[in-house]
């Protein structure tokens, strides 16, 4: 019986004490304006507000291929690489970087494609050097003011190839100057990082 007398104290003790905190933290968050005649208050709102997604797909990877044998330089072939917006606006594209990078059986050297007789070098550098490059294949999709330019790995600063509206694709295709003196079947790889940010 004087089991159940104390819980019931500690009982009324808690809640007394919750009351208490609830009611100081309501008083808290208001204010009392007093005055006579005509009596201002002020009131500070704030706001919370979430950032826009952005949702763009591209591809994962894109592979290329050199035929030193066709045409009187050779021939470079690549897929397009389609990138849409799916962001509910617009969205800048950037070419962030592309480098080549090791994992095939040759790692290229980027150079300029103005920097080598391409159809001159020999074996050891044909292997070496590449000039590879991305651009917007046409206007298709893009907004006015795209840029029509080449953004060789070779470059160290990020190009901005324009922006896409919502929903809408826009498509870069790949270039390449190389050499044609292979000896063997060879691989090579490039990373290409993409940046995407809001008009």
């Amino acid at each position: 019986m004087r089991t159940k007398m104390i819980k019931r104290v500690i009982s009324s003790i808690l809640a007394l004490a919750l009351s208490a905190v609830c009611g100081v933290s309501a008083l808290a968050a208001d204010t009392t304006d007093t005055g006579i005649g005509t009596v201002s208050g002020n009131v500070t709102i704030n706001g919370s507000i979430t950032p826009l997604t952005i949702s763009v797909t591209h591809p994962l990877t894109a592979d290329y291929a050199v035929n030193p044998n066709t045409g009187t330089v050779g021939t470079f072939t690549a897929p397009d690489i389609i990138v849409k917006n799916l962001t509910k606006v617009p969205v800048n594209v950037t070419v962030s970087s592309l480098k080549a990078t090791s994992g095939g059986t040759v790692t290229f050297t980027d150079v300029d494609p103005a920097d080598k007789t391409w159809a001159a070098l020999n074996t050891a550098d044909s292997k070496k050097y590449i000039a590879l490059g991305i651009k917007a294949k046409d206007s298709t999709g893009w907004t006015t003011g795209y840029s029509t330019a080449t953004h060789y790995a070779i470059k160290d600063t990020a190009s901005l190839i324009g922006s896409l509206p919502t929903n809408i694709s826009g498509t870069l295709t790949l270039t390449a100057n190389f050499g044609l003196a292979f000896d063997a079947a060879y691989t090579s790889k490039h990373s290409l990082v993409f940046m995407f940010n809001l008009v």
